[in-house]
């Protein structure tokens, strides 16, 4: 099945009143209060795109008029569960996709699947998992010194978010070397612990939050890929071992690393991918980003 790659930047969008609610009133009501729910304007904006990609998505592949999609927000029943779109009394398919936010851009993905749901109250994920973060930006709450990120980034490691060998990569990219200012290597550190971050948090989304319940069971070797994204490439060979103590390759999962740059998105965006190897054809690996304009991809749907 193909592997579609969305992504939206609500940054221009809905700035006035007039174009956010005319945005939010195309959607079912049910969803305005998750979209309101949020104080600051940019998070609203983003929930608003969420919202809109996840009726698009649904709309143009299962061939459905925008304004008729219903998206169940906790599948199967679980609080914190993921969003999906489970068909229809008419006979439309369901839809499984995954979407995630962040800075300006909403992304989402999907294999055109539909849902399983395996029942028993837990997440059993959707089988394709993804998740995006501003590349260098650091959270504004972290102290700009080198001190400061690596103080930040070891709280990850005291929260066993990240393994020790996932730490002795991000403090690497902090380390001393020639020719390197303190901003470089705070850069660095901020950019490794942003890579070790999307790719756990995409293989938790696609496997469930349910069936993961220990982050350093799943260990991610990412030596050399923040080099790579940077680059231009997309880095699909991504080391990952699976277990407790005896940890086992992860051959039946497909792992992708990429960095997406565009005008006015300040040091671009790190995303991660992870779905099921099973009937993932080579073109779906090469599969390019689209970038949607609201008014040309999006509102002739709606």
């Amino acid at each position: 099945m193909p592997l579609i790659r969305w992504l939206l930047n609500v940054e221009p969008l809905w700035n006035t009143p007039e174009e956010f609610n005319q945005a939010l009133n195309y959607l079912p009501l049910p969803t305005h209060e998750h979209i309101l729910k949020y104080h600051r304007l940019n998070d609203q904006k983003l929930a608003l795109g969420s919202q809109i990609l996840q009726h698009l998505i649904v709309s143009r592949y299962r061939h459905i008029p925008f304004r008729d999609v219903r998206i169940v927000k906790h599948f199967g029943g679980i609080t914190g569960g993921r969003p999906v779109f489970i068909g229809n009394s008419n006979g439309v398919e369901g839809l499984e996709y995954n979407v995630s936010h962040h800075g300006s851009v909403v992304g989402i993905i999907s294999r055109l699947l539909p849902p399983k749901d395996g029942g028993g109250g837990v997440d059993e994920g959707g089988g394709v998992g993804f998740d995006i973060l501003e590349y260098e930006k650091r959270p504004h709450y972290v102290d700009g010194t080198l001190e400061g990120v690596k103080e930040w980034a070891g709280g990850f490691e005291e929260a066993k978010v990240f393994t020790g060998r996932e730490m002795g990569v991000i403090y690497a990219a902090g380390a001393a070397s020639s020719g390197r200012s303190e901003e470089e290597k705070v850069e660095g550190v901020v950019k490794a612990v942003h890579l070790n971050w999307v790719v756990k948090e995409a293989y938790v989304k696609a496997v469930g939050t349910g069936l993961v319940t220990d982050l350093t069971a799943v260990e991610f070797g990412l030596v050399g890929v923040g080099e790579r994204v940077e680059a231009g490439q997309r880095v699909g060979d991504v080391e990952v071992w699976i277990g407790g103590r005896e940890k086992r390759r992860a051959g039946e999962w497909y792992f992708e690393v990429d960095r997406v740059v565009r005008d006015g998105l300040e040091g671009g965006y790190c995303l991660a991918v992870v779905t099921r190897v099973e009937g993932l054809e080579v073109g779906d690996r090469r599969g390019a980003w689209e970038w949607l304009e609201y008014t040309a991809d999006i509102l002739p749907f709606i």
